[in-house]
């Protein structure tokens, strides 16, 4: 009976643990953006407020260098709302694209948080993904960087 407690114990630790936002969301898809100015993770924002990005592609320690030499496609963002990784796929309740067609030169873009957002399970978990693609580098992969989570209250 100890030994059954002990098991149900450990796999409910497992499944709690929290949503790795720097693992790849998808095949060859890495965190190479780099954003210096944006939402802050555990915080809280307000539906129909302004957030200002600021990103670059500077290496971070999430992402080195080589993808670098490759120029980008235009970028968008994203908000997911609780995202859970599902072996090598990531599943989410709502996805909403809120910006797209930002020029990756420009490295700044205002996003507006949606006033009406759907109806969600979990309000708190929300994360806010840039992304764009490099469609001339090999495989053409995907770069992004994600802030959360975040709670967005009316």
């Amino acid at each position: 009976m100890k030994f059954t407690a002990a098991i149900i114990t450990s796999l409910l630790a497992t499944s709690a643990v929290a949503f790795d936002k720097w693992q790849p969301w998808g095949k060859r898809d890495y965190s190479c953006v780099n954003v210096y100015q944006g939402i802050p993770d555990y915080s809280t924002v307000t539906a129909g407020q302004t957030v200002h990005l600021r990103f670059n592609r500077k290496p971070t320690s999430h992402c080195a260098d080589p993808l670098n030499k490759y120029p980008a496609d235009k970028y968008s963002v994203w908000l997911y709302n609780n995202p859970v990784r599902n072996l090598d796929t990531i599943n989410f309740d709502k996805r909403i694209q809120i910006a797209s067609g930002i020029s990756g030169s420009t490295g700044v873009v205002d996003v507006t948080i949606p006033k009406n957002l759907p109806q969600v399970k979990d309000g708190s978990v929300w994360y806010l993904r840039i992304d764009t693609s490099l469609s001339t580098a090999p495989q053409m992969p995907s770069i992004y960087n994600a802030a959360g989570p975040f709670t967005i209250t009316a």
